[in-house]
């Protein structure tokens, strides 16, 4: 199976979120999605750094004001090390925020899976330039009614001082006959969640509170 990758003339909104005209791929569910909503930063920090704070949920009360609490279900049985950090294959449950005030109530629950977790690599040094985490939505409902997949990308970039810096990308593709009701019903509310997320680990990494 060739390594996914987006075509290398996607475009991403810099420094905030948005409904893109067209969905994009993901690597579980492929093309064909209904819509998706999808943001990108510079993060003056390592993208090892930037994967590191995204799989410890236990930190997210720290900087995350989309989804503030996250309960690990389960581990996979390989899972021999960090167990309260995220795998391939660990299942969890979010309380989502689609109001980032701080004193918002969750709007809503969601359990996940780790769908993908590795490394990316250039296809012509075939180094190591990054990193791409993912997750799929477990339920409630059947995938033809309703499926969505979130990836994150931390790539790694030169900064204007030769330090290492990442490119942060992030998006999420709804599939399946109720994805029109979603985006109705609860886009904007992860639009404005995606750049909570965005900027909370973007002042994590790079040091702040």
């Amino acid at each position: 199976m060739a390594p996914f990758s987006l075509p290398a003339d996607t475009a991403f909104p810099a420094d905030k979120a948005a409904i893109l005209p067209a969905p994009l791929p993901t690597p579980s569910h492929g093309a064909g999605g209904s819509f998706s909503i999808a943001c990108s930063t510079r993060i003056n920090a390592a993208p090892s750094k930037c994967l590191d704070i995204v799989r410890s949920p236990a930190d997210y009360p720290s900087w995350n004001p989309f989804c503030r609490l996250v309960e690990i279900d389960s581990q996979p049985p390989s899972t021999t090390s960090s167990p309260d950090q995220f795998h391939l294959g660990t299942v969890f449950t979010f309380d989502v925020h689609f109001n980032t005030s701080p004193d918002s109530k969750p709007s809503t629950k969601s359990q996940e899976r780790v769908s993908i977790l590795e490394d990316i690599v250039d296809p012509t040094s075939k180094k190591v330039i990054g990193y791409r985490i993912g997750w799929i939505q477990i339920g409630p409902q059947p995938d033809w009614m309703l499926k969505c997949e979130r990836i994150q990308e931390f790539i790694e970039v030169e900064g204007a001082d030769g330090k290492v810096t990442t490119e942060y990308r992030n998006w999420e593709t709804f599939y399946g006959l109720l994805a029109v009701v979603v985006k109705l019903a609860a886009g904007e509310g992860v639009r404005k969640g995606f750049e909570g997320w965005m900027g909370g680990l973007k002042r994590k990494a790079e040091g702040g509170n």
